[in-house]
């Protein structure tokens, strides 16, 4: 329903950021300015500004819903760009106008000059976002936690957001990445799909990509808030009370894959540490679930051995680390996904992203392997995270 509310906003946005390209082009040429060139100019942009509406409303052919979907998509991330750089121009022509009192013929000419160098900026780092989020980056962190033993590596991804935008060629790089670290346990902390499983390409392939992850404690996953079904509309979900969220062919997938799903779960590996993987609380609120709380998931660990816990969204560190956890792996925030939204991510997490200490307690937070929304990177990256743990007293 959020989407819904924010429908008007988004439509008089787009009417102020068609009304001013077309301003700005006017403002360039003659031609521009024409009453052909505006049709042909307003029918492409509401084309493009409508798909996520339209990617919403058409549920087939699949080719045609993808690429609506996508298209919305991409526009998010351009439409960010566009408006930051509207706002820039603005603000510079209202400063050159207040201090140099220019009038309307040389004022329309720095228009023209700040205009296109804004919209080249808003091209550059749009594609340069594109190009970007398939770049895949592998960080290592290093942590000592309680306990005695050899030391360990865990591979932990999360936020694979499988659907319309993945690429499974992307996905077996990505397998690969990981197989090379030779990792001792491999950890998916939620989010594997985009609230549609009917939506993930090359479902076999997948699969397999993932089934051959090698490890020597085997690989486990906790759900995510996007790990169930529900229309996606904007980026929001729309809530159907009618409508059976919890898919089983989500579980049944990973299954087949191989990845060991854990709900509220504690395991002990081979090697003494203790396993632990949460609900989402988000996913767990939408099914009408119980989750339970930091000290009831680990009240019966063994204190004096080591404890590592999945838990998709990083929100409740201080309650793990009074329950007794060494170490938390989580992922949810993308560290922003997109600039400045990274600068922001720190007012609303502990750990935004990256390796935080509380206590003898570590949280490391992944900025993601795929993406949520616009198909883009900009001051984040893609990422597998490997971290060595070493024990000692």
């Amino acid at each position: 329903m959020i989407a819904l509310f924010l429908a008007p906003f988004y439509i008089l946005i787009n009417l102020y950021l068609a009304h001013w390209i077309l301003r700005w082009t006017g403002a360039c040429h003659r031609l521009f300015g024409t009453k052909v060139f505006r049709a042909v100019f307003i029918a492409a942009y509401a084309l493009v500004a409508s798909a996520p509406l339209t990617g919403f409303l058409v549920r087939s052919p699949y080719a045609l819903r993808k690429a609506l979907l996508q298209t919305g998509n991409y526009w998010f991330g351009w439409m960010l760009y566009l408006i930051l750089a509207v706002l820039a121009v603005e603000l510079g022509l209202f400063l050159v106008r207040r201090m140099r009192g220019k009038d309307f013929a040389q004022m329309q000419q720095v228009r023209r000059v700040q205009g296109g160098i804004a919209l080249a900026l808003v091209c550059a780092v749009s594609l340069y976002g594109m190009a970007h989020a398939g770049r895949l980056y592998v960080t290592d962190y290093e942590v000592t936690v309680q306990g005695a033993g050899a030391d360990m590596t865990v591979a932990l991804v999360a936020d694979l957001h499988l659907g319309y935008s993945t690429d499974p060629a992307y996905i077996e790089r990505a397998v690969k990445t990981v197989n090379d670290m030779q990792p001792d346990l491999v950890v998916i902390a939620g989010d594997i799909f985009d609230n549609d499983f009917e939506a993930v390409p090359a479902r076999d392939r997948i699969a397999a990509a993932l089934a051959s992850l090698d490890s020597t404690y085997g690989v486990y996953a906790c759900w995510g808030n996007h790990d169930l079904s529900e229309p996606i509309l904007a980026g929001f979900t729309w809530d159907d009370a009618d409508a059976e969220k919890d898919d089983p062919c989500m579980a049944a997938f990973l299954e087949q894959a191989g990845v060991i799903l854990f709900e509220d779960e504690v395991v002990t590996l081979a090697n003494g540490v203790q396993l632990a993987g949460r609900k989402d609380p988000s996913r767990s609120k939408k099914l009408d679930e119980t989750r339970l709380d930091a000290a009831g998931l680990l009240a019966a660990c063994d204190a004096d051995a080591p404890v590592f816990v999945i838990d998709h969204q990083p929100d409740e560190l201080d309650a793990l680390a009074q329950a007794g956890a060494d170490l938390v792996l989580s992922g949810h925030t993308h560290d922003g996904q997109l600039f400045p939204g990274n600068l922001l991510m720190a007012c609303l997490w502990d750990n935004p992203c990256g390796h935080v200490q509380k206590g003898r307690m570590h949280s490391v937070v992944t900025s993601g392997l795929g993406v949520w929304g616009p198909d883009m990177r900009v001051g984040t990256r893609s990422e597998v995270v490997s971290v060595t743990v070493h024990f000692g007293e």
